[in-house]
């Protein structure tokens, strides 16, 4: 009965799902491996010229659906909180129609590493969301895994056989079995039961479902809001947004963003405007100590696998 997993129903570019990032991470943070996260690709765009009922020629059609793409990004961030950057908002274009590239990309991210893959798609999801990149390029995906930890070369053929594309496939059958109409959907399980969820979720949701099927029993860690605990959150992703605080730590936006200031008024943090948001992420000595850590083990651990393959 304590076997909790969530299954989040999903796409890379999908607006929503990048709001319920906030609530995945902190269930992550706060239960850590009580609760199993999973997703599943569903692939919101197979042709964004086909997606809405436009006429016109395919470059109005492509830049149009562009425009509607940016709206409701922007209407969905006021509601839930993660930022969006759409100046200039170019998604789409006439050579890259469909999200299928990045929900295929994930499949390949899972085949060779499944927790990497989770890092991998919280990179890709930065990219698009934040960052203005058109994620569905081959190019921008190899640099976000390569970010995530994966070797290129061995990422790419993963890529390119054809069987994450099949497991892709298989992910949409799932969708369809499920009665997935939209996305973010959610299973939430134990080994007896599980229970069907549309739409964005918050918090304290989840948490009550977790606490119904664990039969009360699959709790989170108590962590209170102190500025060292703040800290401690922000250096274990090292890229947080204050809607994510806010979650994690139970806070209204008024006390998260009077945290947030006297961090960064004390040099604790970096606050740096990003789309119409913010991004915080540490400054300290230790961080940059740990990533060189992690980037030399990373580098000795390469060493070792290539002398093994050798």
């Amino acid at each position: 009965m304590n076997n909790i997993t969530i299954y989040q129903f999903t796409d890379p570019i999908c607006v929503w799902s990048w709001g319920n990032d906030a609530v995945l991470r902190a269930i992550e943070y706060l239960y850590g491996d009580k609760i199993r996260i999973e997703y599943v690709m569903g692939g919101l765009v197979e042709d964004i010229s086909t997606l809405y009922d436009l006429k016109g020629s395919k470059l109005e059609i492509v830049r149009r659906s562009n425009q509607i793409f940016a709206e409701n990004w922007n209407a969905a961030s006021l509601r839930h909180g993660m930022p969006v950057a759409t100046h200039n908002f170019a998604l789409f274009s006439e050579r890259y129609l469909s999200s299928f590239p990045q929900n295929i990309a994930y499949k390949a991210a899972k085949r060779l590493n499944p927790q990497k893959a989770k890092r991998f798609l919280r990179l890709l999801r930065e990219a698009t969301f934040i960052e203005g990149k058109r994620t569905s390029q081959i190019d921008i995906i190899i640099k976000e895994a390569t970010r995530a930890g994966f070797c290129a070369a061995k990422f790419i053929d993963e890529y390119t056989t054809g069987s994450a594309q099949a497991d892709f496939m298989q992910d949409r059958m799932k969708c369809k079995r499920n009665g997935v109409t939209g996305f973010p959907s959610y299973i939430i399980r134990n080994d007896d039961t599980k229970i069907f969820l549309r739409g964005y979720q918050n918090f304290s949701t989840m948490q009550a479902l977790i606490s119904r099927l664990s039969a009360d029993k699959v709790k989170p860690r108590r962590i209170g809001p102190s500025k060292t605990n703040v800290i401690d959150f922000i250096k274990h992703y090292g890229r947080v947004f204050p809607v994510e605080i806010e979650v994690a730590f139970n806070l209204d936006k008024d006390k998260t963003d009077l945290i947030i200031n006297e961090l960064a008024h004390n040099r604790k943090i970096k606050y740096e405007e990003i789309g119409n948001g913010h991004i915080i992420s540490p400054i300290s000595t230790e961080w940059t100590q740990k990533k060189e850590d992690i980037s030399s083990e990373e580098d000795q651990n390469n060493k070792k696998q290539r002398k093994i393959e050798a």
